[in-house]
């Protein structure tokens, strides 16, 4: 196995498997890094909404707490590959590609495009041994997108980036023991949510290199510290998922 953390990136590689997973969202927590204030200027949001979206794409400054703790405890079943951004989103979004949106500092420039070409440079690694690559973007979502449902799991491919239909694959698998939206399957309406139809990093790698890619956003029920069976259901939805990906090798 292949470990190494620099540029405020950690990669993870194992080899044997076809599956990549990314992490943008899960570093350093915005609350616990004001150090990095002495280093860098912080993204900031205007109180205008209209301000915070230039060209499509939208400025948001809060994390996904405990996230890379699910892809930690994957790995532990399944050996899988993990490229996690390791900045706090105040300071830069990994999951943005307009460089206004993603950063508001020069000297980010460089750590956000190392955690960019990890992700490439893993993908053609892993195309080297696989006929069929897989990137899974993991996310942590916070508020339900329909009133009055409640979603464990959210798989968005903004329709298109699984022509082998692996979201559809991973909806069966894991829809008997949760509750999971995958437009168009069981009682989902067919078209994906706006704000979770995955159009930015599984959409960018899925027309650079042509895999497998979705989104995948999970609720606070496995990952939040205010659930006090937060680690318990975060460790079986690894284990679960880390099942699944086991059958992709």
């Amino acid at each position: 196995m292949n470990k190494i953390q620099s540029n405020f990136v950690l990669r993870i590689m194992k080899g044997t498997s076809p599956v990549l997973i990314t992490v943008p969202h899960g570093g350093l927590r915005n609350s616990s890094s004001s150090w990095l204030d002495a280093l860098f200027i912080k993204r900031t949001t205007s109180e205008s909404p209209e301000k915070n979206i230039i060209r499509g794409e939208k400025i948001v400054l809060g994390g996904d707490s405990q996230i890379l703790h699910v892809a930690a405890d994957i790995i532990k079943e399944c050996p899988v590959n993990v490229i996690a951004g390791l900045l706090p989103r105040a300071y830069v979004d990994y999951n943005r590609f307009i460089p206004e949106v993603a950063y508001a500092d020069k000297n980010i420039r460089p750590f956000y495009e190392a955690y960019h070409q990890e992700i490439s440079l893993a993908i053609e690694r892993l195309q080297k041994w696989h006929k069929t690559v897989y990137l899974f973007d993991l996310h942590g979502f916070g508020k339900q997108p329909l009133s009055g449902k409640e979603y464990d799991i959210i798989l968005g491919t903004n329709g298109e980036t699984c022509p082998s239909e692996t979201d559809k694959k991973l909806y069966k698998f894991l829809s008997k023991k949760y509750s999971i939206f995958c437009a168009g399957q069981g009682d989902n309406q067919s078209t994906e949510f706006e704000a979770y139809k995955g159009d930015t990093t599984n959409l960018h790698y899925y027309k650079k290199h042509g895999i497998e890619t979705m989104l995948v956003e999970i609720s606070p029920k496995f990952r939040s510290a205010k659930n006090p069976n937060s680690k318990e259901f975060g460790q079986m939805l690894s284990k679960d998922l880390g099942k699944f990906f086991t059958s992709l090798i």
